[in-house]
């Protein structure tokens, strides 16, 4: 019989409703608190997905003896009181990238961890947990397109609710938010370093925050020469683009999203494997029967219960949000 795990979300924003909404009908999981500074989004997850209670403060859900994980899906400032908080009342966390903000609060972020092994943690590095990725992964690892490996990765939004992205941009910017995936993804698909960062970006729009930018590029150069770039921007007035393309000597490979394809998309994600010198065409699908949010889940109760180490390791996602701090870092500096 499974083990039944209590889970009290914090942050019922758009994060927080991914993992409940994977994860809320599980016979071993019960959802016994949501927490968020505004208490009316608390209460709505309480209405939609049957939480037991719901609350303002943090500390309250955490320190109750019921729950057993903690989900922290609030925004990256305030990770490590949060993660403090559940040390102390041994909870086991699931934490949302990017770990922090500042390169300090990360470094203290990894050194509690590692001083507290009994209390799992994995960070939501979710392409790790994604089949697509892991796919396309395992095919350039294996050799498939050569080396040295090109990497275009662009995430470009095209806002139909400008308030929301104006908040997160108060305390985020658009290459840190999910750039870590993406400085992550080139060093675990080639098993080599970043060795050096350049970025530049632009505050375009008059109402973006002081100090901060609503679109930035970052581009990489790899130990085994590869290179690539992440492209991240929001906006009223550019095209909503997700490329995903690796190409290399020998081949590329490209994603294409299921949403985003023409027909068949009950198939699910498509790998466009593209052969060369052979010049042919291989379309692989890639069928899931959960969400990587659901997946990434699972994976966190594996580590509770057979001890395993979390995916991506603390050290790999430290080194992704190092990257992306130095990037953001030398834009905000030149804005």
């Amino acid at each position: 019989m499974k083990k039944r795990y209590n889970v009290a979300i914090i942050g019922c924003g758009g994060m927080g409703e991914a993992h409940i909404q994977e994860n809320y009908y599980k016979e071993n999981i019960r959802f016994t608190y949501a927490c968020d500074c505004d208490l009316e989004r608390a209460v709505m997850f309480q209405r939609k997905y049957g939480v037991d209670y719901i609350t303002s403060d943090y500390k309250e859900c955490i320190s109750d003896d019921k729950v057993d994980i903690v989900i922290i899906a609030t925004r990256p400032k305030s990770h490590l009181d949060i993660l403090r908080a559940c040390i102390q009342y041994h909870k086991h966390v699931l934490c949302e990238k990017p770990i922090c903000d500042t390169l300090e609060a990360g470094s203290t972020f990894l050194r509690l961890v590692k001083e507290h092994p009994e209390i799992k943690v994995l960070v939501g590095h979710i392409l790790r947990h994604n089949k697509t990725y892991q796919r396309a992964a395992e095919m350039i690892q294996a050799g498939a397109i050569g080396k040295p490996v090109i990497f275009r990765m662009v995430q470009n939004h095209h806002t139909m609710n400008w308030e929301r992205y104006l908040s997160m941009l108060q305390e985020v910017s658009p290459l840190l938010d999910c750039g870590v995936h993406y400085a992550d993804i080139i060093q675990w698909f080639t098993g080599a370093k970043v060795t050096d960062i350049h970025a530049t970006g632009v505050r375009s729009e008059k109402d973006v925050p002081a100090g901060n930018y609503n679109y930035g590029l970052v581009t990489m150069r790899m130990s085994d020469g590869s290179v690539g770039y992440y492209e991240a921007g929001y906006s009223n007035t550019l095209s909503a683009q997700n490329v995903k393309e690796f190409a290399g000597p020998k081949g590329r490979i490209r994603i294409i999203f299921a949403k985003e394809r023409q027909e068949h998309q009950e198939e699910g994600d498509l790998i466009e494997f593209y052969r060369y010198p052979e010049k042919e065409y291989e379309m692989i699908n890639i069928r899931c029967s959960r969400k990587p949010t659901g997946e990434q889940f699972e994976y966190l109760l594996q580590m509770i219960e057979n001890n395993l180490p979390p995916v991506p390791s603390m050290e790999e996602v430290k080194e992704a949000f190092d990257i992306m701090i130095q990037a953001d870092t030398m834009i905000k500096h030149n804005l």
